[in-house]
């Protein structure tokens, strides 16, 4: 009976020692993961989202989108059969008109993608407000639970047990249920890691979406400023020939090397303090094309859409739009927080390195700024991160001979951003669909394809190469 009774007590002492690991376990999930803090559903609507309703106008917006999209190729072969006809004032007009309807329609499809990322966000934080819901109602049963097997499991309740109840039917009946307690707090705790992991899944998405929906913005603001200069250029040319087909010959004559689609081009642009002439531009792409076997008018087509020839580099500073911003971020997402936390530590260390080897104040240089959601700090024509400009440093020095390459300087800054396209297979054989591709992974990365802007992006890239391709050849 004595061996009995020893048994006893030495599982109830395990048994409370387990039960204080189970305390320091449950410590550890809620302040890695406090509740009705998820920074990411911050922005979340308080009203209740009707997933059904919300379903619904996902898929009309989609079949919107598509129709956009399919009225947007059926412009783009008219513009590429006017391409081919003689080269008159009316088909010119006419061309100008088609790509002014296109780029209508384009600010339209981008509108509606817009919409629907919204949409999206809605249903990524609803997920996680019922995350949040899950992990509380798992939070309090574990926390009886282990109140409940701390009450059992007293130094002297088990012999109490024994002693009280009447045969020992009764007392393996208690043993059973402290068993059942156990596993109970075994499997709450299996599910509070399960819904931990699945809320930082859902807060990176979220993260992601939000990134895409600022993006999206972006992109529309470029496609309207688009429009803008389309309309100009037609009313450019129509001002100059004042409608008159021999006037507009006698100006493809005068002006076979000035292309009369990039008059909106030449004008001079204010870069740093330091005017960016368009022949400079054209010069340093063809230079850029020569040594990396990267299409010049694709070069041409990302220097345009990436800071309209070298207009908008940003106005941020380093420390507080780069450096300050990856801390913030690692405060509103701490699920991500030592990525952050890294994040700055790494673009910092980067940026310095690069301004002290240019023998550049800090302070004096621009970035982009800090967007309405993710993180500035891009540089000078090519709008590289730090890190990323100084993961290709080496190669750009090798083609250019600059030691070390600068940012701000217009050639060294397209032989990089031919340097990074090359890369992909067949962009250095002028293949479209490998440059659409690069265009693509120039801001979305390896997963661009599943980002409606960096599709976007490709697009646009893709629309002005064609353009400079005609006018250049």
């Amino acid at each position: 009976m004595r061996e009995i009774y020893n048994n006893i007590f030495l599982n109830s002492r395990k048994t409370i020692l387990l039960s204080g690991l189970f305390l320091i376990v449950l410590f550890f999930v809620f302040t890695i993961l406090p509740l009705g803090k998820l920074a990411l559903s911050s922005e979340s609507n308080n009203e209740e989202i009707n997933v059904e309703e919300n379903e619904k106008k996902i898929d009309q917006l989609k079949e919107e989108i598509r129709q956009v999209q399919s009225e947007v190729d059926k412009q783009v072969l008219e513009i590429k059969a006017k391409q081919k006809e003689t080269r008159t004032l009316k088909s010119e007009v006419s061309i100008y008109e088609n790509r002014i309807y296109k780029n209508e329609l384009e600010v339209k499809e981008t509108k509606l993608t817009t919409e629907e990322a919204e949409l999206e966000i809605e249903k990524t934080e609803k997920k996680i407000n019922e995350s949040e819901i899950r992990i509380e109602k798992d939070r309090i049963l574990l926390k009886d639970f282990i109140q409940l097997l701390y009450s059992y499991e007293q130094e002297d309740s088990m012999l109490e047990i024994l002693i009280t109840r009447k045969n020992i039917a009764d007392f393996f009946n208690e043993v059973d249920a402290v068993e059942s307690v156990k596993d109970e707090i075994f499997e709450t705790i299996v599910n509070l890691r399960n819904e931990k992991k699945e809320a930082e899944l859902q807060n990176e998405e979220l993260e992601e979406q939000n990134e895409e929906r600022h993006e999206l913005i972006q992109i529309r603001i470029d496609q309207n400023n688009s429009l803008d200069d389309l309309k100009k250029q037609k009313n450019e040319l129509l001002e100059i020939t004042k409608g008159e087909e021999k006037k507009f010959q006698r100006l493809l004559e005068e002006n076979k090397n000035i292309l009369p689609s990039l008059r909106a081009q030449l004008h001079d642009l204010q870069s740093l303090g330091q005017k960016i002439e368009f022949t400079d531009a054209l010069s340093a792409s063809e230079y850029a094309s020569s040594v990396t076997g990267v299409r010049q008018e694709f070069i041409l087509a990302i220097f345009q859409v990436e800071t309209r020839w070298g207009a908008l580099k940003g106005t941020g500073n380093w420390e507080d739009d780069l450096y300050r911003c990856y801390l913030r971020l690692s405060k509103i997402y701490p699920s991500r927080e030592a990525y952050y936390i890294k994040r700055a530590e790494i673009e910092k260390n980067a940026f310095f390195s690069i301004v002290n080897r240019l023998n550049l104040d800090p302070m004096s240089v621009t970035v982009s700024k800090e967007p309405t959601y993710g993180c500035g700090g891009a540089m000078g024509f090519a709008q590289f991160l730090p890190s990323t400009w100084v993961a290709y440093e080496g190669r750009v020095s090798a083609i250019t001979g600059s030691y070390p390459p600068n940012p701000w300087n217009l050639a060294d800054a397209l032989v990089t951003m031919a340097v990074k396209v090359s890369d992909i297979k067949g962009v250095t054989s002028g293949d479209p669909n490998a440059e659409y591709e690069a265009a693509g992974r120039y801001i979305g990365g390896g997963a661009w394809r599943k980002k409606t802007a960096a599709i976007k992006y490709a697009d646009r890239v893709m629309l002005f190469t064609d353009l400079y391709s005609k006018d250049l050849n």
